[in-house]
């Protein structure tokens, strides 16, 4: 009885495994690979902290460059809002170009 059932619980084990790995790889936003994901944005407005997470920046230096208008933000009653295009506009404006590798 014991090799049945030690036969049961090692078939249903490797049935089960990959679907909690999955699960938790999932969780974690981590791929097959090991990669870290980041999660794709849903919203199309972000508030201030959340425009600071997704550029790698301080809250306070989001808020300094809405206050001196080079990121455009909307306010909606007590709240700041950010739309990710113009996040992402302003990230892309004032690029500093790669300088050519003497060859």
């Amino acid at each position: 009885m014991t090799d049945a059932n030690g036969s049961f619980a090692e078939a249903l084990a490797a049935i089960i495994k990959p679907i909690v790995k999955e699960a938790v790889l999932e969780a974690m936003n981590v791929n097959s690979g090991g990669a870290v994901q980041r999660a794709a944005p849903e919203r199309s407005f972000l508030t201030v902290k959340q425009a600071a997470e997704t550029c790698g920046l301080g809250a306070s230096t989001i808020r300094l460059l809405i206050r001196k208008r080079r990121l455009a933000a909307q306010r909606v009653g007590r709240r700041v809002l950010i739309k990710q295009s113009d996040l992402k506009l302003f990230l892309e404006s004032d690029r500093i170009p790669a300088m050519p590798l003497d060859t």
